[in-house]
């Protein structure tokens, strides 16, 4: 289907950038999501001609922008809707980072 050598894909597996499930037998199996990244990987390596140690880093630092997206979407949500649609957990989370933010602020300003 990707016209992959399977020595490629223990190489990527070994490599830590795919991890594929395995039956009790020890057969690989591969879902939709691992083929995606498979492309991705080789988009990188065959097109970019990006080395697997920077593939690694690629993926990582995309994963990372994923998480700061979603994280920034719920503060806009959390901003449009007010502190009332927050639950009170989710309000008391609001505030230790409110409070956290303003101790690094601190810092920042003495150093």
């Amino acid at each position: 289907m990707l016209e992959c050598h399977p020595q490629t894909l223990r190489l990527y597996e070994r490599e830590g950038l795919i991890e594929p499930e395995r039956t009790e037998s020890g057969v690989r199996l591969y879902g939709d999501a691992d083929v995606e990244l498979l492309r991705r990987i080789q988009r990188f390596t065959q097109d970019l001609g990006v080395n697997l140690a920077g593939v690694a880093i690629i993926l990582r630092l995309l994963d990372q922008i994923e998480e700061l997206q979603t994280e920034v979407e719920r503060l806009r949500d959390d901003l449009e809707h007010g502190p009332k649609a927050l639950g009170p957990a989710r309000a008391a989370a609001r505030t230790r980072r409110q409070v956290t933010v303003r101790i690094e602020n601190a810092r920042e300003v003495e150093r």
